[in-house]
């Protein structure tokens, strides 16, 4: 049960975009409400996640929420001009305008000054967005200048990519440019949820609605030309004209090939009756290998828990003999542990801040769940004939939360996301979004009580780890990076996979792999042959997958607004494919269907011929459930389990009703047989 109330104060905030000219601050509320994370008052036609305000305006954040965050600026006017063709190492020169040490729920505020746009981020959750366009012709009549303009400003930087030097970097780019445009839909499709991609409204056009304003913006209209101040008579009009959008939403199809098991989705944002807005979220149990065919490839249950208040449910796993699910809820403080067959919960535990992701260690059975609003990851002990879980408080008192920092007493909070547990339960990799690198730990050493034997800079923010199928290097990729890290088995980095290679920021794509472009990735598993990696991409709205024999991108298919989840099931053998293989399950955060990707269908080892073997629509109000949906059906997909788990060392652990579905392929996948 939830012992924090959340009131997101609305009283006073029902002001005019004249008030907010005059006012000398603003306040935005941080909430757990899907696309009102950043909440303030509308301004003008921007919606409740934009203001536009005077130079010299202070703006103040505060949370009343059950879940911690950050404010951390992601891209803000450029302090000085800089060469917009090379990354920037500029931090130091150039700071975001604020950016908290760690996640919490104090009071925050930043004095805007320089004109353009400031756009703000929680480093934990980095959907959610707010923004300010600090307008320098702004005056008390209108939020618009003299010239009838917002001015988004002349250069902007964005918070990210790594140098040589230093983990964390910034990108100085025209306000006018591929980038900057998509950067700006980004914002608008994120924070607005009447913009997200709905697939139960098939043959209608997909087109997400910007604001009609006209801006000022800076760049060359035409590539090699002058660059200058441009006028653009809206916004909207001008983001049109990039072609990001407009598609006809299609009825999806379902795979030809049956998969095995069943598919347990997180639909984060969904809203239902029996839970208010502040407390989002459902499990979407899919179907993939029924007996009949009408209810193949469907939604057949939905999973609210609203008498425990689930916020924002997150991520998932299943224990060995898959008879319990373990959910975490991003938002929250709370661990639940459900029966798979009937969905009934069984257990709630409390675990600490914002718990992202849970994984189980293969040879003891305990789970793990990472605090992403604190330092560490949880240990639980399972009991074996009851299924429930206590922390392992005597192994790592007082709580049995391990450190995920080299050295516990000094440096910020390393807040891990999406880690990944080794084959045969030695080893554990953490992504850590608020230090900006990667921690590899030993549960074998230290006299079987474990360390941490390496915490080594990877991008910026690291948002999920992955291993290889032996445990032998691990990866991590950087939100902020648009790449993924390669770390070897002492937990160094080696290189970098750039996810943007052939983009030109101000062009757009120049050489990129099949004309598409990564960026912004979230979920990277190494499928459990050990042969692909696939990376959901949120910049590009793609998904890559990456050969591991050369660490190269070869492949990249359209994905949704927000792709996010990736996560590997089997599937069933045909005559193009006798052995099985996979299929990678892939969600989105602001579109409302499961994509299943065949990425290699013949199981030659080459994925030159990947495809979408066909979608799931989320939204099912015809499914079984414990509250009914009302709101953002189906929509917010991120973690993603398909059941039975089928990685190297938990397949082996499976019972005999789940093996004996399996190919020998399958149930032994590294090596790969030959």
């Amino acid at each position: 049960m939830k012992y924090i109330q959340v009131a997101l104060l609305m009283a006073g905030l029902i002001i005019g975009a004249r008030d907010l000219a005059l006012a000398a601050e603003i306040q935005f509320y941080l909430t757990d409400v899907p696309g009102r994370w950043f909440d303030t008052t509308p301004a003008a036609a921007t919606g409740n996640s934009l203001a536009i305000v005077a130079p010299g305006t202070k703006v103040n954040f505060d949370q009343l929420v059950e879940s911690r965050h950050t404010v951390t600026g992601l891209i803000w006017p450029s302090a000085a001009e800089a060469n917009p063709a090379v990354w920037q190492s500029a931090v130091a020169q150039n700071p975001p305008p604020i950016d908290q040490p760690a996640a919490d729920t104090a009071h925050h505020e930043v004095t805007l000054t320089n004109p353009g746009l400031y756009v703000f981020v929680c480093k934990l959750h980095p959907y959610m967005l707010g923004g300010v366009i600090v307008d320098s012709d702004h005056t008390d009549q209108s939020p618009l200048g003299p010239d009838g303009t917002l001015d988004i400003g002349d250069q902007l930087t964005l918070l990210g990519p790594a140098t040589a030097t230093e983990p964390v970097g910034t990108l100085t780019f025209d306000s006018f440019s591929d980038l900057g445009l998509r950067l700006l839909r980004a914002f608008f499709i994120v924070t607005n949820t009447a913009n997200w991609k709905d697939y139960t409204k098939v043959n209608s056009i997909y087109q997400p609605a910007y604001p009609n304003l006209p801006v000022r913006v800076y760049g060359a209209t035409v590539p090699n030309g002058p660059r200058g101040p441009i006028v653009a008579s809206s916004l909207h009009d001008e983001i049109k004209k990039k072609n990001f959008d407009g598609g006809v939403i299609e009825k999806q199809k379902k795979p030809s090939i049956k998969g095995v098991g069943e598919v347990w989705v997180d639909t984060q944002f969904e809203l239902t009756q029996g839970k208010l807005p502040k407390f989002p979220g459902t499990m979407s149990v899919v179907e993939v290998d029924s007996l009949f065919p009408d209810r193949n490839w469907e939604v057949k249950r939905k999973i609210a828990l609203p008498l425990q208040h689930m916020n924002n449910g997150h991520n998932m796993w299943t224990s060995h003999d898959t008879r319990q699910i373990y959910q975490t809820e991003w938002h929250g403080t709370s661990l639940f542990v459900l029966d798979r067959i009937t969905g009934k919960l069984m257990q709630e535990v409390q675990v600490g801040h914002d718990p992202a992701h849970v994984m189980t260690r293969v040879d003891t059975q305990q789970v793990h769940v990472t605090l992403n609003g604190e330092d560490g990851v949880m240990e639980l002990n399972r009991n074996p004939k009851t299924g429930w879980l206590t922390p392992n408080s005597a192994t790592h008192p007082p709580d049995g939360v391990i450190s995920m920092r080299k050295n516990p007493s000094t440096g910020n909070p390393t807040q891990p996301h999406a880690h990944w547990m080794g084959f045969d339960g030695q080893t554990m990799a953490t992504p850590n979004a608020n230090t900006n690198d990667s921690t590899l730990y030993n549960f074998w050493q230290n006299q079987g009580l474990g360390r941490v034997v390496a915490q080594e800079p990877a991008g910026a923010l690291p948002i999920a780890a992955s291993m290889m199928p032996d445990s032998s290097r691990h990866y991590v990729s950087n939100y902020l990076g648009h790449s993924i890290s390669v770390m070897d088995a002492n937990g160094l980095k080696t290189h970098d996979i750039s996810l943007i290679g052939g983009y030109d920021f101000i062009k757009g794509c120049q050489t990129c792999v099949d004309n598409k472009i990564g960026g912004l990735p979230v979920q990277t598993p190494v499928s459990p042959d050990g042969r692909f990696m696939i990376t959901g991409n949120t910049l590009g709205g793609t998904i890559s997958i990456v050969d591991i024999a050369t660490n190269t991108v070869v492949k990249m298919l359209a994905c949704d607004p927000g792709c996010h989840g990736v996560n590997f099931g089997a599937k069933r053998p045909s005559l193009k494919n006798p052995k099985g293989g996979y299929y990678a399950y892939v969600t989105s955060k602001f579109a409302n269907r499961l994509i299943v990707v065949d990425y290699d269908p013949n199981g030659d080892g080459d994925a030159s011929d990947a495809e979408i073997a066909g979608g799931v629509v989320l939204a099912n109000d015809n499914a079984p459930h414990d509250a009914a949906p009302n709101g953002n059906k189906g929509m917010g997909g991120q973690g993603v389990l398909p059941v039975p788990n089928v990685y190297n060392g938990w397949v082996q652990e499976l019972p005999i009703i789940w093996k004996i579905q399996l190919t020998k392929e399958q149930r032994h996948p590294f090596p790969s047989a030959e």
